[in-house]
């Protein structure tokens, strides 16, 4: 093997470790993303619930300050679902990062391994082609050798 081929090698290794930390870090990105839409489907529920909740009071009679307390409460529980979308959003965002930064370094990999490759077959060749002369010689010293016998 040669001193380019154990460079490559090198490479290989150090482009596939940033490979294993991308997707490391896109499996992050993707467990942080379902983490907080797991949390907006849990504000978004309890909203329904203290809706609920809301309405059948309404039905038995609320007074004028609990009724004004549940709105005020109903106005947090919009923006905190308002700001939990937004961090849904970001997430989102991340995780489209982390894959496309995972591809490329995917590909990184690839070019490094199709180079070896390529290299290998070339290599293989010049030894197919030294023992194709090494054969031909071979031939060649015989056919000679039995000419000069005659």
């Amino acid at each position: 093997m040669s001193k380019d081929d154990n460079q490559l090698l090198v490479l290989k290794k150090i482009e596939s470790d940033k490979e294993q930390q991308a997707i490391t870090a896109m499996q992050s990105a993707q467990a942080y993303l379902q983490s907080n839409e797991a949390k907006l489907r849990e504000v978004q529920s309890y909203k329904l619930d203290y809706l609920k909740r809301m309405q059948e009071r309404g039905v038995t009679g609320i007074g004028g300050a609990s009724y004004q307390h549940y709105q005020r409460f109903i106005v947090q529980l919009d923006q905190g679902i308002s700001a939990q979308a937004n961090v849904v959003d970001i997430a989102k965002q991340v995780v489209e990062q982390r894959k496309q930064e995972w591809f490329m370094q995917k590909n990184k990999v690839k070019a490094v391994d199709t180079l070896l490759t390529k290299k290998a077959q070339e290599r293989q060749q010049r030894i197919d082609k030294f023992e194709q002369n090494q054969s031909d010689e071979f031939a060649s010293q015989q056919y000679i050798r039995r000419k000069l016998a005659i």
